[in-house]
């Protein structure tokens, strides 16, 4: 089954990223006292080493099961039943966790939440085809925001449970004539900031910004030919008293680099085409105890990147290093800051199926990588944020056949 094109592709033959909401502060507490469990060779379980399942994400009903065995003709791209894409995941004010995705074969926009990150209920957000949140982040009045697109338009939708949703229109500066989608949001002491692009699904991105004050309301920022031209706005995270984004510069079948910008207020961006962005793609970006930190890969995915900054205005990219290269393809999707820890996800791939890993770091330039296990085979790593035992990290399994909604914990129970 191929991915739409609200989520980023595979990278093999035949083929997420936002920010996320931390709560690090209890996180790095729970941590502590998870690692002293141990796996079965004696050795320590590690944040963002170690991983295991969560027992149950419920699943939709979008298969026929009165189709006879190996009948396809009806659902073709359905091949098991209960498919859908989680695609970013983040704290409830209350506590407990949402994930945000959509559901094939209409592409329609539902919801996940849990209590305890181990047991998941889905929830719908409407039901109108081709309509794909991607991202969502928590405010600090409670209110939740997801938002990615709906046909050609950018959509948004708030709750303040994960369970009851409204979906929100969103501004535009265009006519409608050309799609405009949201890829992004952050929360910020004045409400929501998103990002994302305007432009064919195949062809030239020019970024876009939205800014909010309840996550209802969305106003388009003022075009700047210059700082947003041939780019897409892939993440944004608050950077001392601003922000800072990360996206990609190219057409949407071929990044040629990455790119940054910053912000003072949101509404005014700086870009900044830095050296060490050449020949990357910059997915997630977060903040770390240095300064920030974003993750992607080179634009082959033959390599794993992350890039580090004190400030957003230079960066530096990470050397070369074997923990992220592989033979196939490898990539990371998503980056979150749990106490000193940097930890990303992504996968690695070969001729066909891909394995889920991970990496961990201290200074965004050093990385040790996941050790493998059967859990993650066949996975997909898609965003990540902190609670749990640790983290929670939200995709899917089966790919490049199937996508069954996945969650997993680390360090593993």
């Amino acid at each position: 089954m191929a991915r739409p094109p609200a989520a980023q592709g595979r990278a093999s033959s035949g083929a997420p990223g936002a920010v996320r909401g931390l709560a690090i502060g209890m996180v790095a507490l729970v941590v502590v006292a998870c690692v002293t469990a141990q796996t079965p060779s004696g050795a320590p379980l590690v944040l963002g080493i170690d991983w295991g399942h969560a027992a149950s994400v419920e699943r939709p009903t979008n298969y026929d099961a009165t189709l006879p065995p190996g009948d396809q003709r009806k659902h073709p791209i359905l091949r098991i039943p209960g498919q859908a894409t989680m695609a970013d995941v983040a704290a409830l004010p209350k506590g407990g966790f949402v994930s945000v995705g959509y559901v094939p074969p209409a592409w329609t926009p539902v919801a996940w939440t849990s209590t305890d990150g181990n047991t998941w209920s889905l929830h719908s957000l409407g039901d109108t085809g081709f309509t794909f949140p991607v991202a969502v982040a928590t405010g600090a009045g409670g209110t939740v925001v997801a938002v990615g697109r709906s046909g050609p338009l950018p959509v948004a939708w708030t709750t303040t449970d994960g369970v009851s949703w409204q979906e929100q229109a969103v501004a535009t500066l265009g006519s409608g004539g050309v799609a405009e989608r949201m890829t992004s949001v952050v929360a910020t002491d004045a409400g929501f900031l998103a990002g994302g692009s305007v432009g064919p699904e195949l062809f030239d991105r020019h970024a876009r910004f939205w800014t909010s004050a309840d996550g209802r309301t969305w106003r388009p920022v003022p075009d700047d030919p210059g700082a947003f031209a041939n780019a897409e706005v892939r993440a944004i995270a608050r950077s001392g008293s601003g922000f800072v984004a990360v996206g990609v510069v190219g057409t949407a079948q071929q990044a040629t680099a990455a790119v940054a910008w910053t912000s003072s207020d949101g509404t005014t961006w700086h870009r900044v085409d830095d050296p060490a962005f050449a020949g990357g793609v910059a997915v997630s970006v977060t903040t770390a105890p240095f300064g920030l930190v974003a993750v992607g890969s080179d634009v082959n995915r033959k390599e794993a990147v992350a890039w580090t900054s004190r400030d957003g205005r230079s960066w530096v990219k990470a050397p070369t290093e074997p923990s992220r290269l592989y033979a196939g393809f490898i990539w990371m999707t998503d980056v979150v800051t749990i106490g000193d820890t940097l930890l990303a996800v992504g996968e690695y791939q070969g001729l066909q199926r891909g394995t889920a890993t991970s990496w961990i770091s201290h200074d965004g330039l050093h990385w040790q990588q996941a050790r493998t296990a059967p859990v993650q085979e066949q996975g997909e790593f898609y965003a990540v944020t902190a609670g749990g035992p640790g983290a929670i990290t939200v995709g899917s399994f089966g790919a490049p056949d199937s996508y069954v909604p996945t969650v997993w914990l680390t360090p593993s129970r």
